[in-house]
């Protein structure tokens, strides 16, 4: 739900920057990985509907000369919407996830979705054509998650892997396990931060104003949502970065972050602020912001609505269908970590999903009442509050030495007061 990037870039760029052309990042996802001397692969995949997937890989950590053929579990790593693969590595190695992951004896995939900036090639579409981005979250999810699981498993010669995705990489995980069941037999265990199914209690001002406008099917909602985004995209994330790194304006940056995210958030590492800019927004098509406001006007986890006629068309019934979650059988419980301050994640809406899947998931709600959506991922405190836990649960599925103590963050009990 990081629409509000969008938003936020927007916001701060009408200050004076001078509006350019936007381009490719200057530095990819393996760059900022191998300047902190770990190895890093770039990998291709090209989806059933012929999208171009890219997947960044760290099969060792930055102390391990080579793999020594040691078996290392996979771990998939998807990001939140208009993100990238870059947004889990801007903590650098003491505090970012994968980093922490590999070093800890994982082979670590870092995802993208299509329409990002690292998965803008089709086999036969340019994506500068509207067709391209005609696609919504349904597509990631029921596409591109299974296929990139798919060459994981194969690249790896494993059977399963362990899957964490955040905000956006929640949703389309839900959405492929309720609609595939299967797929959960491929899963050793599930880490879903801020987890975006219901969002019926969102609490972003911002958001519930864009939803007003592209909230239903409508004219507009159609004509924006196969528009291609690149350029404007690239012109947000020059504008952000450029006025946000003025002292004059850092704070005002900040501020509007908690804004759309969680207000009053002491925890967002300031020193990643103009990092965060410079590769988000990462691109991605308007349909899945369209979804997400549709899943807040109707308050269901459905596919996406094309209006009536557009739904007979496509689904063959007047109404999309409904993601049945009832479907989703793990052989480990769903880990989902989440704030009370989230605007996004409510706990309201948290405790609507756990009153659909119950004892399918184990529920981490963060202690700190202040903790907001971003503060999951990008919080002065992350690798002791969150990163440090999830590693510690995968050390114990996988049967090696852990702590047992990292996950003090927490409540046991999820929806008790205070």
């Amino acid at each position: 739900m990081e629409v509000y990037i969008i938003v936020i870039a927007f916001f701060v760029g009408i200050t004076g920057a001078q509006i350019v052309s936007g381009g490719q990042l200057e530095v990819n996802t393996c760059d900022r990985i191998q300047r902190h001397g770990y190895p890093c692969e770039n990998h291709t995949v090209t989806t059933p509907d012929g999208y171009i997937l890219t997947l960044f890989r760290l099969p060792h950590g930055c102390l391990e000369m080579s793999d020594k053929g040691e078996p290392r579990p996979a771990v998939l790593i998807m990001h939140c919407l208009l993100c990238s693969s870059d947004f889990f590595v801007l903590n650098g190695p003491n505090d970012g996830l994968p980093f922490m992951l590999a070093d800890a004896g994982y082979d670590v995939w870092l995802g993208n979705a299509r329409g990002n900036i690292y998965s803008q090639r089709h086999v036969n579409l340019s994506s500068l054509s509207e067709e391209f981005w005609d696609f919504s979250l349904d597509q990631i999810g029921l596409i591109d998650v299974p296929t990139k699981i798919d060459y994981i498993l194969k690249t790896t010669s494993e059977s399963k892997l362990h899957y964490i995705g955040f905000s956006q990489g929640t949703t389309v995980f839900m959405m492929l396990l309720s609609s595939q069941p299967s797929y959960g037999e491929k899963i050793k265990t599930a880490h879903l931060l801020g987890p975006g199914v219901y969002f019926c209690h969102l609490r972003s001002p911002p958001a519930l104003l864009i939803q007003k406008f592209l909230g239903r099917p409508s004219g507009l909602a159609n004509i924006i949502g196969t528009l291609p985004s690149q350029g404007f995209t690239g012109i947000l994330r020059l504008l952000g970065s450029n006025v946000c790194k003025f002292p004059l304006f850092t704070e005002l940056c900040i501020e509007i972050l908690n804004l759309f995210s969680g207000w009053d958030s002491p925890y967002l590492n300031r020193t990643l602020l103009t990092d965060l800019l410079t590769s988000t927004p990462a691109d991605g098509s308007n349909q899945q912001i369209n979804q997400y406001m549709q899943f807040i006007t109707k308050c269901e986890f459905k596919r996406y609505d094309y209006g009536a006629e557009g739904n007979l068309r496509k689904y063959g019934d007047s109404k999309p269908p409904i993601y049945d979650l009832k479907n989703i059988h793990l052989g480990e419980p769903i880990e989902f970590y989440f704030a009370v301050n989230d605007f996004f994640a409510t706990p309201e809406d948290i405790h609507s999903l756990f009153d659909e899947i119950g004892m399918q998931g184990n529920w981490n709600r963060v202690k700190l009442k202040k903790y907001n959506h971003f503060d999951l991922v990008l919080s002065i405190n992350v690798k002791t509050c969150i990163n440090n836990c999830i590693v510690d649960k995968l050390l114990k599925y996988e049967g090696r030495p852990f702590n047992g103590t990292l996950c003090k963050c927490f409540r046991n009990k999820a929806f008790e007061e205070g």
